[in-house]
């Protein structure tokens, strides 16, 4: 085990994890923004309109974005918990050999 690559691994990606979590949120709430626009403006009742507004190329490439925008996330959520996790093996480990049960 390289704990010393986790460590760095997750020293240097804390930012960039902040960022891309704040991204996805923002994305989120751009959509919300969207889709209340396209209501206010809509002639028809407010369920019409949602429904409308979910049938536009806008709303198609919101998804794809936010999808893309997840992906990314979770990638990097899931390596930053591996690093994580492996630290803990390795400090188990260190503590079982400093009470001799492992060699």
């Amino acid at each position: 085990m390289d704990i010393d690559n986790d460590l760095l691994y997750l020293a240097e990606t804390d930012e960039e994890y902040a960022d891309k979590e704040s991204w996805l949120t923002g994305l989120k709430e751009t959509m919300k923004h969207h889709k209340g626009m396209w209501v206010v403006q809509s002639k028809s009742s407010v369920s019409k309109a949602q429904e409308e507004y979910y049938a536009t190329p806008e709303y198609k490439r919101q998804v794809g974005i936010i999808t893309e925008a997840v992906k990314q996330v979770n990638t990097l959520k899931n390596k930053r918990a591996t690093a994580i996790l492996r630290i803990d093996v390795w400090r188990t480990l260190e503590a079982s050999r400093r009470k001799g049960n492992i060699q």
